[in-house]
């Protein structure tokens, strides 16, 4: 059994060094970067929901670094401090000193929020959730005025949505009532921020392709969880979506952060064709592939952070994302997916289970140095990923002070030693998440509301 532990141990560093060089090579690609009057003819969605304390400061720094695009912020009707949270990120990105408490109620609306309020309920054909497309809503500028559709608006808007109706996705519900007139439409998470230039860089790769989505870096902020959180993206994204996109097409996308044409996703049925998805982002994808259209991954990375309170909700959140996961084994099973993703995630848990079974210290020191190798390549990846990015874009500023305090350069951005810590551990206990995700109920509880895996009617 020692020999067996030590071949598994060298194949989980041959698998680590196959998928580190293909992500670096992606990485190290020339990327197009648009021009900024290609940016001012782009909408970046967001649709916020509550529930993250990070969620003003993320919010309002997202919003900081997509000018001159037009930003929509869908909130809830019945989402008192996702609304508030919004309307002050607005406010800022109208005066940066602007001071909006994020805790106010709708009905404590400043002369900022005034500015930038758009009620979607107030739209006769908003009220039936993502079966039809609104007609544009007026929008009130910033001396209180009514302007129509045509004339100048706001750089950040706030869209307040009414409910969506029973079945429908929630994030698409809100993403369908948006009033889109550009030519390209961006999705943002509003966990979510772009580092600054992302924006055209990820806009520029639409000059091959119809759609491209970016990669997620983890900041490493907050708790135990949240960090063992970030080690669990930050260990396996980089080196999962690049390495994937070098050997064939993309068959999914990293829903935290897309840009499409919106021709082309009218011509696809529009965001009304995902609404029964849960799996939205893959469902998309599909939908894309499905009409012979274009999908790009970019290595253009997207900056998340996100709070996890606890190890019931590290539990319940990778579940999901592995339930997710599912839907593309199920329905994309292939060579590639197999060799560059299922063997090595199963690898870490193989190899440490024969090193500790075989009792040799030769095998559990190779365990050992594998999960220390494999580490250390994401570790690499992301400071590669990130070298690029300007000194305010990986700062404390950038993500606001609250977030992440320290130095200027790649603060925060999953480079840490904590994280590579962290990672092995995720690592290990992924294999058997993945098979608790597979074995039990494919419903799962996303953003307090409870819903049931799968693509809906995407084909």
């Amino acid at each position: 059994m020692g020999e067996a532990a030590l071949a598994v141990a060298a194949l989980l560093v041959v698998l680590t060094a196959v998928r580190g060089s293909l992500a670096a090579a992606a990485i190290a690609s020339p990327a197009r970067v648009a021009p900024a009057q290609d940016l001012a003819d782009v909408t970046v969605l967001v649709a916020v929901r509550s529930g993250d304390p990070l969620l003003p400061d993320v919010l309002a720094s997202s919003v900081r670094t997509l000018a001159p695009a037009r930003v929509l912020l869908l909130v809830d009707h019945d989402d008192t401090a996702g609304r508030a949270a919004a309307t002050a990120a607005a406010a800022q990105a109208t005066d940066p000193d602007a001071a909006v408490p994020v805790d106010a109620a709708p009905a404590q609306a400043t002369a900022h929020e005034a500015a930038v309020l758009i009620d979607a309920a107030e739209v006769p054909a908003a009220a039936t959730a993502a079966a039809r497309r609104a007609p544009a809503p007026e929008v009130v500028d910033e001396v209180g005025a009514v302007r129509g559709g045509g004339a100048r608006r706001p750089h950040v808007e706030v869209v307040v949505c009414p409910p969506p109706e029973p079945g429908v996705n929630p994030k698409i519900h809100k993403l369908a009532l948006a009033d889109v007139q550009s030519g390209t439409v961006v999705l943002l998470d509003d966990d979510t921020a772009f580092p600054a230039g992302g924006l055209a860089r990820l806009v520029g790769a639409l000059a091959d392709a119809d759609l491209a989505t970016g990669v997620p870096v983890y900041r490493e902020q907050g708790g135990l969880w949240s960090r063992l959180l970030a080690a669990f993206v930050n260990g396996s994204a980089l080196v999962t979506y690049l390495p994937l996109a070098r050997v064939g097409p993309p068959v999914s996308i990293n829903g935290m952060v897309v840009a499409l044409r919106r021709d082309r996703l009218e011509a696809v049925g529009g965001f009304p064709a995902l609404a029964t998805a849960t799996c939205d982002d893959y469902a998309l994808a599909r939908l894309f592939r499905a009409h012979g259209l274009r999908v790009v991954q970019t290595a253009q990375p997207a900056l998340v952070a996100t709070t996890v309170p606890g190890a019931a909700a590290y539990l319940r959140i990778v579940r999901r994302w592995l339930l997710f996961a599912g839907e593309v084994v199920r329905r994309d099973l292939s060579a590639r997916l197999l060799l560059l993703v299922l063997v090595p995630t199963a690898l870490p848990l193989a190899t440490v289970a024969l090193a500790v079974a075989s009792g040799s210290l030769a095998a559990v020191g190779a365990a050992v140095a594998a999960l220390a190798v494999s580490a250390l390549v994401t570790r690499a990846l992301r400071r590669q990923v990130t070298a690029a990015m300007p000194p305010d874009a990986a700062s404390a500023d950038h993500m606001a002070s609250p977030i992440q305090a320290g130095p200027p350069a790649n603060a925060g951005v999953g480079a840490g030693w904590l994280g590579v810590l962290l990672e092995p551990v995720a690592a290990v206990l992924a294999p058997l998440q993945a098979l608790a995700a597979q074995l039990g109920p494919r419903t799962v509880t996303w953003r307090g509301r409870r819903v049931r895996v799968g693509i809906g009617s995407a084909p």
